[in-house]
Protein backbone atom coordinates (compact mmCIF):
# COMPACT_ATOMS: atom_id res chain seq x y z
CA UNK A 1 0.00 0.00 0.00
CA UNK A 2 1.23 3.46 -0.80
CA UNK A 3 2.11 5.35 2.37
CA UNK A 4 1.58 9.10 2.15
CA UNK A 5 3.48 11.75 4.01
CA UNK A 6 0.77 11.98 6.66
CA UNK A 7 1.48 8.42 7.71
CA UNK A 8 5.21 9.07 7.65
CA UNK A 9 4.90 11.86 10.20
CA UNK A 10 2.37 10.03 12.31
CA UNK A 11 4.43 6.86 12.43
CA UNK A 12 7.64 8.54 13.51
CA UNK A 13 5.88 10.50 16.24
CA UNK A 14 4.30 7.36 17.67
CA UNK A 15 7.62 5.52 17.49
CA UNK A 16 9.39 8.38 19.19
CA UNK A 17 6.90 8.11 22.03
CA UNK A 18 7.50 4.40 22.44
CA UNK A 19 11.24 4.53 21.93
CA UNK A 20 11.64 7.27 24.50
CA UNK A 21 9.92 5.07 27.04
CA UNK A 22 12.46 2.30 26.49
CA UNK A 23 15.12 4.26 28.37
CA UNK A 24 13.13 3.83 31.58
CA UNK A 25 14.01 1.02 33.99
CA UNK A 26 11.89 -2.10 34.09
CA UNK A 27 8.68 -1.90 36.08
CA UNK A 28 7.55 -4.01 38.94
CA UNK A 29 4.44 -6.09 39.45
CA UNK A 30 0.99 -5.26 38.14
CA UNK A 31 -0.70 -2.35 39.85
CA UNK A 32 -4.32 -2.83 40.95
CA UNK A 33 -6.77 -0.22 39.74
CA UNK A 34 -7.24 2.52 42.35
CA UNK A 35 -10.61 2.80 44.01
CA UNK A 36 -11.09 6.35 42.75
CA UNK A 37 -10.16 7.52 39.27
CA UNK A 38 -9.29 11.23 39.56
CA UNK A 39 -5.58 11.97 39.78
CA UNK A 40 -3.67 15.17 40.17
CA UNK A 41 -2.32 16.34 36.82
CA UNK A 42 1.39 17.19 36.81
CA UNK A 43 2.34 20.70 35.83
CA UNK A 44 5.74 19.91 34.32
CA UNK A 45 5.90 20.69 30.63
CA UNK A 46 8.15 20.89 27.60
CA UNK A 47 8.33 23.87 25.23
CA UNK A 48 9.84 23.75 21.75
CA UNK A 49 11.12 26.94 20.19
CA UNK A 50 9.20 28.07 17.09
CA UNK A 51 12.41 28.10 15.06
CA UNK A 52 12.74 24.35 15.58
CA UNK A 53 9.14 23.74 14.53
CA UNK A 54 9.56 25.83 11.39
CA UNK A 55 12.80 24.16 10.36
CA UNK A 56 11.22 20.87 9.27
CA UNK A 57 7.93 18.96 9.45
CA UNK A 58 9.97 16.23 11.19
CA UNK A 59 11.27 18.47 13.96
CA UNK A 60 10.43 15.94 16.67
CA UNK A 61 13.25 13.78 15.28
CA UNK A 62 15.72 16.55 16.13
CA UNK A 63 14.89 17.33 19.75
CA UNK A 64 15.65 14.16 21.69
CA UNK A 65 18.40 13.57 24.24
CA UNK A 66 21.43 11.38 23.49
CA UNK A 67 19.70 8.32 24.92
CA UNK A 68 16.59 8.97 22.90
CA UNK A 69 18.61 9.39 19.74
CA UNK A 70 20.27 6.05 20.39
CA UNK A 71 16.82 4.48 20.64
CA UNK A 72 15.89 5.88 17.24
CA UNK A 73 19.03 4.39 15.73
CA UNK A 74 18.05 1.08 17.30
CA UNK A 75 14.71 1.19 15.51
CA UNK A 76 16.52 1.60 12.20
CA UNK A 77 18.62 -1.46 13.09
CA UNK A 78 15.44 -3.48 13.67
CA UNK A 79 13.84 -2.51 10.36
CA UNK A 80 13.68 -5.12 7.57
CA UNK A 81 15.98 -3.07 5.31
CA UNK A 82 19.34 -4.30 4.06
CA UNK A 83 22.42 -3.80 6.23
CA UNK A 84 23.85 -1.30 3.76
CA UNK A 85 20.63 0.73 3.67
CA UNK A 86 20.34 0.80 7.46
CA UNK A 87 23.93 1.95 7.89
CA UNK A 88 23.38 4.72 5.34
CA UNK A 89 20.22 5.83 7.14
CA UNK A 90 21.95 5.95 10.51
CA UNK A 91 24.83 7.94 9.09
CA UNK A 92 22.41 10.39 7.45
CA UNK A 93 20.42 10.85 10.65
CA UNK A 94 23.55 11.39 12.73
CA UNK A 95 24.82 13.92 10.19
CA UNK A 96 21.56 15.87 10.48
CA UNK A 97 21.84 15.84 14.28
CA UNK A 98 25.37 17.20 14.05
CA UNK A 99 24.34 19.88 11.56
CA UNK A 100 21.25 20.98 13.55
CA UNK A 101 22.09 20.47 17.26
CA UNK A 102 19.59 21.46 19.93
CA UNK A 103 19.95 22.46 23.56
CA UNK A 104 17.74 21.59 26.54
CA UNK A 105 17.31 24.12 29.35
CA UNK A 106 15.28 23.18 32.41
CA UNK A 107 13.91 25.72 34.85
CA UNK A 108 12.08 24.96 38.09
CA UNK A 109 9.44 27.50 39.06
CA UNK A 110 6.71 27.65 41.66
CA UNK A 111 4.27 26.35 39.05
CA UNK A 112 6.46 23.40 38.04
CA UNK A 113 9.36 22.41 35.82
CA UNK A 114 9.71 23.73 32.28
CA UNK A 115 12.14 22.17 29.79
CA UNK A 116 12.80 24.45 26.82
CA UNK A 117 14.26 23.03 23.62
CA UNK A 118 15.86 25.29 21.02
CA UNK A 119 18.56 25.15 18.37
CA UNK A 120 22.09 25.41 19.71
CA UNK A 121 24.22 28.29 18.32
CA UNK A 122 26.13 25.80 16.17
CA UNK A 123 22.98 25.23 14.10
CA UNK A 124 23.18 28.76 12.69
CA UNK A 125 20.95 31.80 12.85
CA UNK A 126 17.81 30.54 11.07
CA UNK A 127 18.35 26.88 10.15
CA UNK A 128 15.95 25.21 7.72
CA UNK A 129 16.37 21.64 6.54
CA UNK A 130 16.77 21.13 2.81
CA UNK A 131 14.33 19.16 0.66
CA UNK A 132 16.89 16.38 0.45
CA UNK A 133 17.26 16.24 4.23
CA UNK A 134 13.49 16.16 4.71
CA UNK A 135 13.24 13.35 2.17
CA UNK A 136 15.87 11.44 4.14
CA UNK A 137 13.91 11.89 7.37
CA UNK A 138 10.74 10.71 5.64
CA UNK A 139 12.46 7.54 4.46
CA UNK A 140 14.00 6.95 7.88
CA UNK A 141 10.56 7.31 9.50
CA UNK A 142 9.24 4.68 7.10
CA UNK A 143 12.00 2.28 8.10
CA UNK A 144 11.30 2.82 11.81
CA UNK A 145 7.60 2.34 11.17
CA UNK A 146 8.36 -1.00 9.53
CA UNK A 147 10.42 -2.01 12.55
CA UNK A 148 7.67 -1.01 14.94
CA UNK A 149 4.94 -2.84 12.99
CA UNK A 150 7.05 -5.97 12.62
CA UNK A 151 8.02 -6.31 16.29
CA UNK A 152 6.59 -9.65 17.49
CA UNK A 153 5.05 -10.25 20.87
CA UNK A 154 7.74 -11.44 23.28
CA UNK A 155 10.34 -8.82 22.40
CA UNK A 156 11.23 -5.62 24.20
CA UNK A 157 7.97 -3.88 23.31
CA UNK A 158 5.84 -6.35 25.27
CA UNK A 159 6.53 -4.33 28.43
CA UNK A 160 4.33 -1.72 26.80
CA UNK A 161 1.63 -4.11 25.68
CA UNK A 162 -1.73 -2.41 25.61
CA UNK A 163 -5.08 -3.49 26.92
CA UNK A 164 -8.24 -2.19 25.30
CA UNK A 165 -10.15 -0.34 27.99
CA UNK A 166 -13.88 0.16 28.60
CA UNK A 167 -15.23 2.46 31.33
CA UNK A 168 -18.88 2.91 32.33
CA UNK A 169 -19.88 6.10 34.16
CA UNK A 170 -23.04 7.59 35.55
CA UNK A 171 -24.57 10.81 34.27
CA UNK A 172 -22.13 12.92 36.30
CA UNK A 173 -19.09 11.12 34.92
CA UNK A 174 -18.36 9.04 38.01
CA UNK A 175 -16.94 5.61 37.24
CA UNK A 176 -19.36 2.70 37.73
CA UNK A 177 -17.07 -0.06 36.43
CA UNK A 178 -14.17 -0.62 34.06
CA UNK A 179 -12.99 -3.63 32.04
CA UNK A 180 -9.85 -4.42 30.06
CA UNK A 181 -9.35 -6.75 27.09
CA UNK A 182 -6.08 -8.14 25.76
CA UNK A 183 -4.80 -6.27 22.72
CA UNK A 184 -1.22 -7.41 22.00
CA UNK A 185 1.81 -5.26 21.36
CA UNK A 186 -0.05 -2.31 19.88
CA UNK A 187 -3.66 -1.34 19.32
CA UNK A 188 -6.00 1.62 19.22
CA UNK A 189 -9.72 2.23 19.60
CA UNK A 190 -11.77 4.00 16.93
CA UNK A 191 -15.35 3.94 18.22
CA UNK A 192 -17.72 2.56 20.83
CA UNK A 193 -21.51 2.31 21.01
CA UNK A 194 -24.25 0.70 23.08
CA UNK A 195 -25.98 -2.22 21.38
CA UNK A 196 -29.68 -3.04 21.36
CA UNK A 197 -29.23 -5.74 24.03
CA UNK A 198 -27.71 -3.24 26.47
CA UNK A 199 -24.15 -4.38 25.82
CA UNK A 200 -21.36 -2.54 24.03
CA UNK A 201 -19.44 -2.82 20.77
CA UNK A 202 -15.86 -1.57 20.42
CA UNK A 203 -14.25 -0.93 17.03
CA UNK A 204 -10.47 -1.08 17.28
CA UNK A 205 -7.33 -1.97 15.35
CA UNK A 206 -4.72 -4.62 16.00
CA UNK A 207 -1.47 -2.83 15.41
CA UNK A 208 -2.46 -1.46 11.99
CA UNK A 209 -2.86 -5.00 10.68
CA UNK A 210 -6.59 -5.79 10.96
CA UNK A 211 -9.81 -4.21 12.14
CA UNK A 212 -11.07 -5.63 15.43
CA UNK A 213 -14.58 -5.70 16.93
CA UNK A 214 -15.16 -6.66 20.56
CA UNK A 215 -18.72 -7.28 21.78
CA UNK A 216 -19.50 -7.18 25.51
CA UNK A 217 -22.57 -7.69 27.65
CA UNK A 218 -24.13 -4.92 29.75
CA UNK A 219 -21.52 -5.42 32.49
CA UNK A 220 -18.58 -5.23 30.11
CA UNK A 221 -17.84 -8.96 30.01
CA UNK A 222 -16.46 -10.00 26.63
CA UNK A 223 -18.96 -11.98 24.54
CA UNK A 224 -17.03 -12.29 21.29
CA UNK A 225 -14.21 -10.71 19.29
CA UNK A 226 -13.57 -10.87 15.57
CA UNK A 227 -10.94 -9.45 13.23
CA UNK A 228 -11.59 -8.28 9.68
CA UNK A 229 -9.18 -7.59 6.86
CA UNK A 230 -7.20 -8.92 3.95
CA UNK A 231 -3.55 -9.70 3.20
CA UNK A 232 -2.31 -6.15 3.83
CA UNK A 233 -2.81 -3.62 6.62
CA UNK A 234 -6.43 -2.69 7.23
CA UNK A 235 -7.92 -0.30 9.75
CA UNK A 236 -11.27 0.75 11.22
CA UNK A 237 -11.71 4.49 11.74
CA UNK A 238 -15.41 4.92 12.59
CA UNK A 239 -18.55 2.89 13.26
CA UNK A 240 -22.32 3.45 13.49
CA UNK A 241 -25.45 1.41 14.10
CA UNK A 242 -27.68 1.00 11.04
CA UNK A 243 -31.45 1.38 10.90
CA UNK A 244 -31.87 -2.42 10.69
CA UNK A 245 -29.98 -3.20 13.91
CA UNK A 246 -26.66 -4.07 12.30
CA UNK A 247 -23.38 -2.10 12.27
CA UNK A 248 -21.27 -0.42 9.61
CA UNK A 249 -17.55 0.14 9.99
CA UNK A 250 -15.43 2.37 7.73
CA UNK A 251 -11.70 2.84 7.32
CA UNK A 252 -8.94 1.96 4.88
CA UNK A 253 -7.47 -1.18 3.37
CA UNK A 254 -4.02 -1.98 2.06
CA UNK A 255 -5.36 -4.13 -0.74
CA UNK A 256 -8.49 -4.15 -2.90
CA UNK A 257 -9.25 -7.14 -5.11
CA UNK A 258 -10.52 -4.95 -7.95
CA UNK A 259 -7.28 -3.07 -8.58
CA UNK A 260 -4.67 -4.81 -6.42
CA UNK A 261 -3.97 -1.55 -4.59
CA UNK A 262 -4.93 0.18 -1.37
CA UNK A 263 -8.16 2.08 -0.91
CA UNK A 264 -11.13 2.90 1.27
CA UNK A 265 -13.19 0.27 3.03
CA UNK A 266 -16.75 -0.04 4.34
CA UNK A 267 -18.23 -3.25 5.72
CA UNK A 268 -21.40 -4.28 7.50
CA UNK A 269 -21.68 -6.81 10.33
CA UNK A 270 -24.55 -8.48 12.15
CA UNK A 271 -24.99 -8.37 15.96
CA UNK A 272 -23.04 -11.65 16.22
CA UNK A 273 -20.10 -10.21 14.26
CA UNK A 274 -20.86 -12.07 11.05
CA UNK A 275 -19.83 -9.97 8.05
CA UNK A 276 -22.84 -9.20 5.84
CA UNK A 277 -21.02 -7.36 3.05
CA UNK A 278 -17.77 -5.53 2.36
CA UNK A 279 -17.03 -2.83 -0.23
CA UNK A 280 -13.75 -1.21 -1.23
CA UNK A 281 -13.03 1.85 -3.38
CA UNK A 282 -9.67 2.45 -5.02
CA UNK A 283 -8.07 4.70 -7.65
CA UNK A 284 -4.76 3.78 -9.23
CA UNK A 285 -2.00 6.06 -8.00
CA UNK A 286 -4.05 7.60 -5.19
CA UNK A 287 -4.27 7.07 -1.44
CA UNK A 288 -7.84 7.01 -0.12
CA UNK A 289 -9.48 6.59 3.28
CA UNK A 290 -12.85 6.94 4.94
CA UNK A 291 -12.48 8.66 8.32
CA UNK A 292 -16.13 9.23 9.28
CA UNK A 293 -19.62 7.89 8.57
CA UNK A 294 -23.22 8.84 9.34
CA UNK A 295 -26.64 7.50 8.39
CA UNK A 296 -28.44 9.17 5.48
CA UNK A 297 -32.14 9.71 4.97
CA UNK A 298 -32.83 6.50 2.99
CA UNK A 299 -30.93 4.12 5.27
CA UNK A 300 -27.76 4.56 3.24
CA UNK A 301 -24.61 6.29 4.42
CA UNK A 302 -22.65 9.49 3.95
CA UNK A 303 -18.90 8.91 4.15
CA UNK A 304 -16.20 11.51 4.66
CA UNK A 305 -12.51 11.11 4.09
CA UNK A 306 -9.55 12.02 1.95
CA UNK A 307 -8.11 11.36 -1.49
CA UNK A 308 -4.41 11.98 -2.03
CA UNK A 309 -2.92 12.07 -5.49
CA UNK A 310 0.26 10.01 -5.65
CA UNK A 311 1.62 12.27 -8.37
CA UNK A 312 1.03 15.71 -6.86
CA UNK A 313 0.61 14.63 -3.22
CA UNK A 314 -2.44 16.90 -3.06
CA UNK A 315 -4.79 16.03 -0.19
CA UNK A 316 -8.45 16.64 -0.95
CA UNK A 317 -11.45 16.40 1.36
CA UNK A 318 -13.92 13.91 -0.05
CA UNK A 319 -17.58 12.96 0.41
CA UNK A 320 -19.05 9.70 -0.84
CA UNK A 321 -22.74 8.79 -0.74
CA UNK A 322 -23.59 5.07 -0.76
CA UNK A 323 -26.86 3.17 -0.53
CA UNK A 324 -27.80 0.78 2.27
CA UNK A 325 -25.83 -2.00 0.54
CA UNK A 326 -22.66 0.07 0.28
CA UNK A 327 -22.85 0.84 -3.45
CA UNK A 328 -21.83 4.31 -4.55
CA UNK A 329 -24.49 6.87 -5.50
CA UNK A 330 -22.11 9.82 -5.92
CA UNK A 331 -18.74 11.14 -4.75
CA UNK A 332 -17.50 14.70 -4.61
CA UNK A 333 -14.49 16.75 -3.56
CA UNK A 334 -15.36 19.61 -1.21
CA UNK A 335 -13.46 22.63 0.02
CA UNK A 336 -11.33 23.26 -3.03
CA UNK A 337 -7.85 22.07 -3.97
CA UNK A 338 -5.63 20.77 -1.13
CA UNK A 339 -8.55 21.06 1.31
CA UNK A 340 -7.20 18.19 3.43
CA UNK A 341 -9.60 15.73 5.02
CA UNK A 342 -13.17 15.45 6.29
CA UNK A 343 -12.83 15.01 10.05
CA UNK A 344 -16.54 14.58 10.66
CA UNK A 345 -19.74 14.55 8.59
CA UNK A 346 -23.37 14.42 9.73
CA UNK A 347 -26.70 14.22 7.95
CA UNK A 348 -28.86 17.33 8.51
CA UNK A 349 -32.46 16.01 8.51
CA UNK A 350 -34.09 19.42 8.32
CA UNK A 351 -33.03 19.85 4.67
CA UNK A 352 -31.70 16.42 3.70
CA UNK A 353 -28.17 17.73 3.22
CA UNK A 354 -24.92 17.26 5.08
CA UNK A 355 -22.54 19.22 7.30
CA UNK A 356 -18.82 18.47 7.12
CA UNK A 357 -15.87 19.64 9.21
CA UNK A 358 -12.84 19.97 6.93
CA UNK A 359 -9.24 20.58 7.91
CA UNK A 360 -5.81 20.32 6.35
CA UNK A 361 -3.67 18.97 9.22
CA UNK A 362 -0.49 19.13 7.15
CA UNK A 363 -0.66 22.92 7.31
CA UNK A 364 0.07 22.51 11.01
CA UNK A 365 3.46 21.06 10.08
CA UNK A 366 4.35 24.43 8.57
CA UNK A 367 2.31 26.93 10.54
CA UNK A 368 1.67 25.23 13.90
CA UNK A 369 -2.10 25.82 13.75
CA UNK A 370 -4.82 25.26 11.18
CA UNK A 371 -8.46 26.39 11.26
CA UNK A 372 -11.53 24.19 10.95
CA UNK A 373 -13.85 24.89 8.02
CA UNK A 374 -17.51 23.92 8.12
CA UNK A 375 -19.06 23.14 4.74
CA UNK A 376 -22.83 22.77 4.47
CA UNK A 377 -24.00 20.87 1.39
CA UNK A 378 -27.29 19.94 -0.19
CA UNK A 379 -28.37 16.32 -0.66
CA UNK A 380 -26.08 15.91 -3.69
CA UNK A 381 -22.97 17.25 -1.94
CA UNK A 382 -23.00 20.71 -3.55
CA UNK A 383 -21.78 23.39 -1.13
CA UNK A 384 -24.48 25.72 0.23
CA UNK A 385 -22.30 27.73 2.62
CA UNK A 386 -18.83 27.62 4.16
CA UNK A 387 -17.78 28.93 7.56
CA UNK A 388 -14.21 29.16 8.83
CA UNK A 389 -13.85 28.93 12.60
CA UNK A 390 -11.00 31.33 13.27
CA UNK A 391 -10.99 30.67 17.01
CA UNK A 392 -10.40 26.94 16.48
CA UNK A 393 -6.90 26.33 15.28
CA UNK A 394 -4.74 23.84 17.15
CA UNK A 395 -4.51 21.37 14.32
CA UNK A 396 -6.54 18.81 16.24
CA UNK A 397 -9.43 17.03 14.57
CA UNK A 398 -13.04 18.15 14.93
CA UNK A 399 -16.24 16.32 15.92
CA UNK A 400 -19.66 17.53 14.73
CA UNK A 401 -22.82 17.06 16.79
CA UNK A 402 -26.41 17.97 16.13
CA UNK A 403 -27.72 19.81 19.19
CA UNK A 404 -30.84 17.99 20.47
CA UNK A 405 -34.09 19.69 21.48
CA UNK A 406 -35.12 23.31 21.59
CA UNK A 407 -36.74 23.45 18.18
CA UNK A 408 -33.99 25.59 16.60
CA UNK A 409 -31.42 24.16 14.21
CA UNK A 410 -28.02 24.05 15.86
CA UNK A 411 -24.74 22.18 15.84
CA UNK A 412 -21.79 21.82 18.16
CA UNK A 413 -18.22 21.68 16.88
CA UNK A 414 -15.80 20.06 19.33
CA UNK A 415 -12.19 20.63 18.39
CA UNK A 416 -9.11 22.39 19.62
CA UNK A 417 -7.42 25.75 19.90
CA UNK A 418 -4.00 26.90 21.02
CA UNK A 419 -4.11 28.33 24.52
CA UNK A 420 -2.36 31.74 24.37
CA UNK A 421 -0.88 31.53 27.84
CA UNK A 422 0.80 28.15 27.26
CA UNK A 423 1.03 27.75 23.45
CA UNK A 424 -0.36 24.24 23.99
CA UNK A 425 -3.48 22.86 22.27
CA UNK A 426 -6.60 22.71 24.40
CA UNK A 427 -10.30 22.02 23.89
CA UNK A 428 -12.50 24.43 21.97
CA UNK A 429 -16.30 24.22 21.63
CA UNK A 430 -18.31 26.26 19.12
CA UNK A 431 -22.10 26.40 18.91
CA UNK A 432 -23.43 27.37 15.47
CA UNK A 433 -26.85 27.92 13.95
CA UNK A 434 -28.34 26.44 10.81
CA UNK A 435 -26.75 29.01 8.50
CA UNK A 436 -23.30 28.87 10.07
CA UNK A 437 -23.77 31.81 12.43
CA UNK A 438 -21.66 31.41 15.58
CA UNK A 439 -23.69 31.53 18.78
CA UNK A 440 -20.70 31.15 21.10
CA UNK A 441 -17.16 29.81 21.29
CA UNK A 442 -15.54 28.70 24.53
CA UNK A 443 -12.23 27.14 25.48
CA UNK A 444 -13.13 25.18 28.62
CA UNK A 445 -10.60 25.38 31.41
CA UNK A 446 -10.10 21.86 32.71
CA UNK A 447 -6.62 20.81 33.85
CA UNK A 448 -3.00 21.82 33.57
CA UNK A 449 -1.40 20.47 30.42
CA UNK A 450 -2.61 19.89 26.89
CA UNK A 451 -6.06 18.29 26.66
CA UNK A 452 -6.88 17.09 23.15
CA UNK A 453 -10.50 16.22 22.31
CA UNK A 454 -10.92 12.75 20.84
CA UNK A 455 -14.71 12.25 20.91
CA UNK A 456 -17.87 14.09 21.91
CA UNK A 457 -21.62 13.54 22.37
CA UNK A 458 -24.69 15.67 22.95
CA UNK A 459 -26.44 13.36 25.37
CA UNK A 460 -29.50 15.53 26.06
CA UNK A 461 -30.65 19.12 25.48
CA UNK A 462 -28.11 21.47 27.01
CA UNK A 463 -25.70 18.72 28.13
CA UNK A 464 -22.53 18.00 26.18
CA UNK A 465 -19.67 15.66 26.99
CA UNK A 466 -16.25 15.19 25.46
CA UNK A 467 -13.30 12.93 26.07
CA UNK A 468 -9.63 13.68 25.64
CA UNK A 469 -6.14 12.85 26.69
CA UNK A 470 -4.06 15.17 28.86
CA UNK A 471 -0.37 15.54 28.02
CA UNK A 472 1.45 17.26 30.86
CA UNK A 473 5.05 16.11 30.93
CA UNK A 474 4.66 12.46 31.90
CA UNK A 475 2.53 9.37 31.31
CA UNK A 476 -0.85 10.71 30.27
CA UNK A 477 -4.44 10.06 31.32
CA UNK A 478 -7.83 10.02 29.66
CA UNK A 479 -10.47 12.53 30.74
CA UNK A 480 -14.23 12.94 30.54
CA UNK A 481 -15.52 16.53 30.68
CA UNK A 482 -19.18 17.57 30.93
CA UNK A 483 -20.34 21.06 29.96
CA UNK A 484 -23.68 22.87 30.00
CA UNK A 485 -25.56 24.67 27.22
CA UNK A 486 -23.17 27.63 27.35
CA UNK A 487 -19.98 25.57 27.37
CA UNK A 488 -19.24 25.94 31.07
CA UNK A 489 -17.59 22.90 32.66
CA UNK A 490 -19.88 21.17 35.16
CA UNK A 491 -17.78 18.08 35.83
CA UNK A 492 -14.35 16.71 34.89
CA UNK A 493 -12.95 13.26 35.68
CA UNK A 494 -9.58 11.68 34.93
CA UNK A 495 -9.02 7.98 34.30
CA UNK A 496 -5.59 6.42 34.43
CA UNK A 497 -2.75 5.02 36.47
CA UNK A 498 1.02 5.36 36.51
CA UNK A 499 1.60 4.50 32.85
CA UNK A 500 0.15 5.81 29.60
CA UNK A 501 -3.64 5.67 29.26
CA UNK A 502 -5.87 7.11 26.52
CA UNK A 503 -9.59 7.61 26.01
CA UNK A 504 -10.45 7.89 22.32
CA UNK A 505 -14.15 7.00 22.01
CA UNK A 506 -17.34 8.01 23.81
CA UNK A 507 -21.08 7.29 23.60
CA UNK A 508 -24.12 8.16 25.69
CA UNK A 509 -25.94 5.22 27.30
CA UNK A 510 -29.64 4.54 27.77
CA UNK A 511 -29.45 5.06 31.55
CA UNK A 512 -28.23 8.64 31.17
CA UNK A 513 -24.56 7.78 31.67
CA UNK A 514 -21.61 7.33 29.35
CA UNK A 515 -19.42 4.57 27.96
CA UNK A 516 -15.77 5.41 27.30
CA UNK A 517 -13.25 3.32 25.38
CA UNK A 518 -9.52 3.57 24.80
CA UNK A 519 -6.27 1.83 25.65
CA UNK A 520 -4.32 1.42 28.87
CA UNK A 521 -0.83 0.39 29.87
CA UNK A 522 -1.58 0.84 33.56
CA UNK A 523 -4.22 -1.84 34.03
CA UNK A 524 -5.40 -5.16 32.74
CA UNK A 525 -3.63 -8.32 31.68
CA UNK A 526 -0.62 -6.47 30.27
CA UNK A 527 -0.74 -3.31 32.36
CA UNK A 528 2.19 -2.51 34.63
CA UNK A 529 3.13 0.50 36.69
CA UNK A 530 5.60 2.81 35.00
CA UNK A 531 8.25 4.72 36.96
CA UNK A 532 7.22 7.94 38.63
CA UNK A 533 5.96 10.78 36.46
CA UNK A 534 8.52 13.25 35.22
CA UNK A 535 8.90 15.57 32.26
CA UNK A 536 10.23 13.65 29.30
CA UNK A 537 10.50 13.38 25.56
CA UNK A 538 7.81 10.69 25.44
CA UNK A 539 5.12 13.09 26.58
CA UNK A 540 6.44 15.67 24.15
CA UNK A 541 6.17 13.26 21.23
CA UNK A 542 2.64 12.32 22.22
CA UNK A 543 1.60 15.93 22.60
CA UNK A 544 3.07 16.92 19.25
CA UNK A 545 1.57 13.90 17.53
CA UNK A 546 -1.93 14.93 18.52
CA UNK A 547 -1.25 18.66 18.61
CA UNK A 548 -0.30 18.57 14.94
CA UNK A 549 -3.72 17.17 14.32
CA UNK A 550 -2.72 13.99 12.56
CA UNK A 551 -6.27 12.80 12.73
CA UNK A 552 -6.60 12.20 16.41
CA UNK A 553 -9.87 10.55 15.75
CA UNK A 554 -9.21 8.91 12.44
CA UNK A 555 -5.97 8.73 10.60
CA UNK A 556 -3.87 8.07 13.72
CA UNK A 557 -5.50 4.68 13.61
CA UNK A 558 -4.92 4.12 9.97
Amino acid sequence: MKVDRMKHVRTILCILLLSSLFVLPAAGAETPRPATSPVEAPVDRIEIDDAVKQATPYYVMLVGTDDEQENLLGYIDRSPRSSEEKEAMKESLQAIWRKYPVKHETETTAEGTVTRIAFAPAAGASPVLTDEENALLAEISRAMGEAFAATPTGTMTTWYDLSIWLIKTDGQGNEVWNRTYSAGDTADVASVLQTDDGGYLIAANTGFRDALLIKTDADGNEVWRKTYGGPDRDSALDMIETDDGNYVVVGSTGWTPEKDTGGTWIFKVAPDGRQIWSRTFSVEGEYLLFSTVDLAEDGGFILGGQRTSGHTETDNAWLVRVDRDGFEKWNRFIGGNASGIVDSVIWTPIDGGYLAAVRNPWEAERFGTVPIRLIKTDSSGEAVWTKTLDDAGSGTSAVLLEVPGGGAVGYLVAGGAVCPETDLPGPCLTKIGGTGNVAWTVEPETVEGSLLITSAVASSPGVYAFTGTVYAGGPHDGWLVLVDHTGNVTSAHSFGGDATDDISALAATDDGGYILAGTTRSFGENGRAAPGRAPGFGALAAMVACGLGLLCRGVRRG
